[in-house]
């Protein structure tokens, strides 16, 4: 019985000793351990595309993260935040997404001396045949009724923020596709409305008074951002530079003969027209 005790007595002893001496240090080797992730350094609403001055890498523990974190900035700069975002968050996929998926994460991301405006889209011509997507720069061609057409200095160049059929769904996140609705793919109509992302507020008194003619898009460029960039920037150099709100460029020809009165930026990319459409190239 003694022996037993005695045994028992020095096989506590041994494990009381390797835990000390080899299971706590690793146990505190492994808290210890640190690695680096990529988190937000500020707030964000949903919707709002993420840049790298948003980003921060910090060391943290390694025990206890998800095993879904996304820590490869390649693959989270660009992204759109899918809910809002707090300051210290961290990512993965399923808080990104690689487009804007609603209407109100597209009013969100105006800049702060932006506005947006919609305008009817009276017939398939009208509107490019159905072609326009987000982020297209367009000229507005105003048509009265005695058939004059009209380019305002104040439309020259503005961008595409969504077009919308009659039934109220978005034609923005899926190219090639007319006012895609998810719920009913089957039954998909023309864009009833075009919303354009407006820099100043004559441009919006401009388009109020253009609604009650016949307006036609004359496309100018996509996916080119320098050629986007200088447009929108001659088109507000315009709008600031003290011209008169109610001056306009006027054609008595058609509407492929008629030219902006403003310096034209040089587009060196022949290759940003709407795929398979002449007459996108060319205006409708």
């Amino acid at each position: 019985m003694l022996k037993n005790r005695t045994l028992i007595g020095i096989v506590l002893i041994v494990a009381a000793i390797g835990l000390c001496f080899g299971i706590s240090p690793l146990f505190n080797t492994i808290l210890a351990s640190k690695t680096t992730i990529i988190r937000l350094k500020q707030d964000i609403p949903q919707g709002v595309q993420i840049t790298g001055s948003m980003l921060e890498a910090v060391e943290v523990g390694s025990m206890n993260l998800p095993a879904d974190m996304q820590n490869d900035p390649k693959k989270i700069i660009g992204k759109y935040s899918v809910t809002a975002m707090f300051a210290g968050d961290s990512f993965n996929d399923k808080k990104l997404s690689d487009t804007i998926d609603t209407s109100d994460s597209l009013l969100r991301q105006l800049k702060p001396n932006e506005t947006a405006m919609s305008v009817t889209v009276k017939s398939l011509a009208n509107g490019l045949s159905g072609k326009l997507q987000q982020g297209d720069i367009i000229q507005i061609v105003s048509v009265d009724e005695d058939d004059k057409a009209q380019i305002f200095e104040e439309l020259q160049y503005v961008e595409v923020l969504a077009t919308t059929s009659d039934k109220g769904s978005d034609n923005t996140y899926n190219d090639g596709e007319v006012n895609a609705n998810a719920e009913d793919e089957e039954d998909q109509s023309l864009y009833a409305t075009v919303t354009i992302i407006l820099q100043d507020r004559a441009q919006a008194l401009r388009l109020a008074e253009c609604e009650n003619t016949s307006l036609h898009a004359i496309f100018v460029c996509r996916g080119d951002e320098e050629y986007k960039q200088k447009c929108l920037k001659a088109q507000l150099d315009l709008l600031t530079g003290g011209a008169d709100e109610t001056a306009e460029a006027t054609s008595e020809a058609d509407t492929e003969e008629a030219q902006p009165a403003m310096n034209i930026p040089e587009n060196k990319n022949q290759n940003n027209a709407p795929a398979g459409s002449e007459e996108a190239a060319h205006g409708a």
